[in-house]
């Protein structure tokens, strides 16, 4: 069984279609910076794991795990986005710059990209592996992080 969702956020279409095997097809899926760049995920399918992070400022799990995605964003095989949800672009460069974020963050102000993850609340991570599976999903990252990035 396949479905398809089919959203609209920035004057950007984007459609995620997840099959059995947890592979979501993410064309045109792009999302903006806070500084309004936009961002892809496709150019780092088959190339990259791409470790996906919804968060919020008032989240306190989220703040303290900033400090291993900034060791992951290291890592020149992986890319870290960090989605924020419906919060003011203000209020999230100042979280940026007072915790010195160097990965890529992007917003999701009506919550569209979460929702379209199933992402039930916050701290979640969602893990595509190099060919695009989704390897991981669920509350925070996984305590065997390595597992899922050696894959």
């Amino acid at each position: 069984m396949v479905s398809v969702v089919v959203l609209v956020h920035s004057l950007q279409v984007f459609a995620i279609a997840t099959t059995g095997t947890e592979k979501p097809v993410l064309e045109n899926l792009d999302l903006r910076a806070p500084n309004g760049e936009i961002i892809s995920l496709i150019p780092y399918i088959g190339r990259k794991t791409v470790v996906v992070v919804f968060w919020a400022t008032w989240c306190p799990i989220c703040k303290d795990e900033v400090p291993q995605l900034k060791k992951l964003n290291s890592n020149q095989n992986l890319k870290v986005i960090a989605v924020n949800e419906g919060e003011s672009i203000k209020k999230v460069n100042s979280f940026i710059t007072e915790n010195s974020i160097g990965y890529q963050v992007v917003m999701d102000p009506k919550a569209s990209l979460a929702k379209s993850f199933g992402v039930p609340g916050m701290p979640y991570c969602v893990i595509l592996d190099k060919s695009g599976v989704i390897t991981y999903r669920n509350s925070g990252l996984p305590a065997n992080l390595d597992t899922y990035l050696q894959q």
